[in-house]
């Protein structure tokens, strides 16, 4: 062995423990992908419940673990549009969908098709549409109704603007309301065009793609997303779609070992730090992927070690270099495809040459001085991973607290706009929907069934609840069950509905037993969180954090994790009186005017739940009699804004504490301290001059003691 083989083998161990203080290791890029996995699918099952004819996968460095603290990689997602239906031939249209044609002709180039509407014909056929349906498309030579790429940006302005987003931001192809999440809105196609055959028939080791990979692959679908080819000309761009293999490429991403993994994260930094300033992002993380796949496809499986991964990254570099010489860059899974055309000029290939000719001579230098997550010093010098592992699961963490909030808001804001009988009949439905995923063969589905599962529940007793308060009627034992089965939506917003209805309905002492319950559930492992517009928050604590390194998300957030508590209209009879009120916060046209469709959760009664805990305890004890129970409950109320989690969100004027002002003012009304209940009644309007029922209730104040 020469002294040059074994201090490349010494600096790629070095390498592998600089990667593993940065919290690269195989079991974090494992947990990335399941994490984003779940979130995938949390996200597809309420789209699914709406009625929306989309569907959104999580595609690039985030779900595949191929990021790090340092590279801030942002969210990219693909976003089917199942209304749509592309076909390659006229025999292939699907009934109630919007049928397009695939083709190409001599204008297209590689990877690139044009679209063509369909319509039926009286005897069930499909036949070229004759006249435009909308403004964006054209009729060419032939009579064929083209689709232009820029009728994609009415549907996503539609979808953003249904959701309460103002803006839509622009990146290529993608179409976003903020600068971390890049979205594809793209139509699907069920059947491989011709050149996806290449990955199929190409010939390989066996070790790469793996047979059941290809099998996988060979059922997805492909997509056509809104882009032209950059050297067409401007008509010709617009009216061009690009063929998009990724969900294809994720799962030939899954299929890297750790080490390959490494190979290809450790690429990527040298990319940004040494090529991107020379390229920009002409030369992409892409081209670096696919020579990555080919090189894997390439080399004999047992290369891939810990103490070869400068090697392999030689490799790699190699591949790329012999491309560059050549200026052609080919595609992994499509036949014909140039990755350099359209992105590198000739100039460009030639200085790429360079810089990875410049690379490959001295390679272990220019990783010693990668800057991006101190990777070169950590090289030359051990660190600790234990922080950055905690960042990474926190960042993943906060997606998973917001999806379900997201979904709870939606539903909840979905069966407000609904009547008493559809909306029992929507929590009905929803029900079973979950219960069919819950017996799922997908892990993943079972997973977010358990996860949903509660909110159905808890939707459906709260209705059928509420009708037997309004009927003056007992609640029924089967709705307590249902109640029971709902206090896994997370740690309390459950188990504080129930107290709710329990306290509504006249049952103090099981209501003091729930929230007494709920009370000992409080401490240090606990997350807080609310998502809603203007008011969101994420409150950890340093003990939760250190929790979540060896917790799974699952039992993370049915344990340690509690929501904002919110009542849709349907569940007014089981919600105090006096919080009622929250519903009604838009009274005036300025009140309006400050609003938006991501606002809707103003429609609701939204409380954070350690305020709702100590304010029903208030109001059970009142009940009770319990002097002292009722001032305690009381006082913990105070201290929640004194020296708990309400005095930092005062401090940020975060979460929902103006309507944590108007229980505790509501508490000193109910002491016959009028006085004290308008200053803080006052504050909350100082903090959220609009939208914000504290005018109602000074209103109320005045009129009530100016009779006495």
């Amino acid at each position: 062995m020469t002294s040059y083989k074994k201090s490349q083998e010494e600096y790629s161990r070095a390498v592998y423990e600089a990667f593993q203080a940065i919290a690269v290791t195989n079991d974090m890029i494992h947990r990335r992908r399941h994490e984003w996995l779940l979130y995938e699918t949390l996200m597809e099952t309420q789209l699914k419940l709406q009625g929306q004819p989309i569907v959104r996968y999580i595609v690039g460095s985030q779900i595949e673990g191929s990021t790090t603290i340092g590279m801030h990689s942002d969210i990219d997602s693909d976003s089917r549009i199942d209304s749509f239906q592309v076909v390659l031939e006229l025999g292939a249209w699907q009934k109630g969908k919007d049928n397009l044609l695939a083709f190409k002709d001599e204008t297209t180039p590689p990877q690139f098709y044009k679209l063509c509407r369909l319509q039926p014909t009286p005897d069930g056929r499909q036949e070229y549409a004759r006249d435009p349906a909308h403004d964006t498309e054209v009729v060419d030579s032939e009579g064929r109704v083209l689709v232009s790429n820029t009728r994609i940006d009415l549907i996503a302005g539609d979808i953003y603007q249904q959701h309460g987003h103002d803006r839509m931001i622009k990146h290529g192809p993608s179409r976003s309301w903020t600068d971390e999440i890049d979205t594809v809105y793209a139509f699907p196609c069920n059947n491989l065009p011709k050149e996806c055959e290449i990955l199929f028939n190409r010939s390989r080791h066996g070790h790469f793609p793996k047979p059941e990979t290809l099998d996988y692959a060979r059922k997805c679908p492909v997509f056509f997303i809104p882009q032209g080819h950059p050297n067409s000309d401007q008509n010709e761009r617009k009216l061009q779609w690009r063929l998009s293999t990724t969900l294809t490429e994720r799962a030939l991403m899954f299929d890297f070992t750790e080490v390959q993994m490494l190979v290809y994260i450790l690429l990527k930094m040298l990319k940004i730090e040494y090529i991107k300033p020379e390229l920009g992002d002409n030369f992409s993380t892409f081209h670096i992927k696919t020579a990555m796949m080919f090189t894997i496809k390439k080399l004999d499986p047992e290369i891939w070690q810990i103490e070869n991964i400068v090697l392999c990254a030689t490799h790699c570099i190699e591949t790329l270099e012999d491309w560059a010489r050549n200026g052609d860059c080919p595609h992994f899974t499509m036949d014909g495809v140039n990755l350099f055309d359209g992105k590198l000029s000739k100039s460009d290939i030639e200085k790429l040459e360079a810089l990875l000719t410049n690379l490959k001579k001295d390679l272990m230098k220019y990783i010693g001085k990668l800057n991006t997550d101190m990777f070169g010093m950590l090289v030359l010098h051990k660190g600790q991973n234990q922080i950055n592992q905690i960042q990474v699961l926190k960042k993943i963490w906060e997606i998973m607290q917001a999806g379900m909030y997201d979904f709870i808001r939606k539903m909840n804001t979905q069966a407000t706009t609904l009547n008493k009988h559809d909306a029992l009949t929507y929590a009905t439905t929803s029900l079973t929907a979950l219960g069919a995923l819950q017996t799922h063969k997908n892990k993943l589905q079972r997973e977010v069934a358990d996860l949903l599962l509660p909110w159905g529940y808890g939707t459906l007793a709260n209705i059928l609840a509420s009708r037997c308060i309004v009927s003056m009627q007992p609640v029924t034992q089967d709705i307590t069950n249902q109640y029971q089965l709902s206090f896994k939506n997370d740690l309390m917003s459950g188990k504080l509905k129930y107290a709710s209805m329990l306290y509504s309905s006249g049952q103090y002492d099981q209501a003091a037993d729930i929230l007494n319950h709920c009370e000992g559930l409080l401490g240090p492992n606990v997350a807080h969180f609310c998502g809603c517009r203007n008011r969101k928050y994420a409150y950890h604590t340093d003990t939760f954090l250190v929790k979540i390194l060896n917790t799974n998300t699952v039992d993370l957030l049915r344990s340690s994790f509690t929501l904002c508590t919110m009542f849709c209209k349907h569940d007014l009879p089981c919600v105090p009186e006096h919080l009622r009120y929250e519903m009604y916060r838009t009274q005036t046209q300025n009140d309006r005017n400050e609003r938006n469709l991501s606002h809707t959760w103003m429609d609701q009664v939204v409380i954070d739940c350690v305020p709702f805990l100590f304010y029903l305890q208030y109001l059970v004890y009142r009940h009770k009699d319990n002097l002292p129970r009722r001032l305690l409950a009381m006082l913990n109320l105070m201290d929640y804004f004194n020296n708990g989690l309400g005095k930092e969100l005062c401090e940020k004027s975060e979460g929902h504490v103006d309507t944590a002002f108007h229980v505790l003012a509501h508490c000193w009304e109910l002491e016959n301290r009028p006085d004290v209940a308008r200053h803080l009644y006052q504050w909350s309007i100082n903090m959220f001059p609009t939208n914000n029922i504290a005018r109602v209730h000074l209103i109320r104040l005045k009129q009530d003691y100016s009779t006495k």
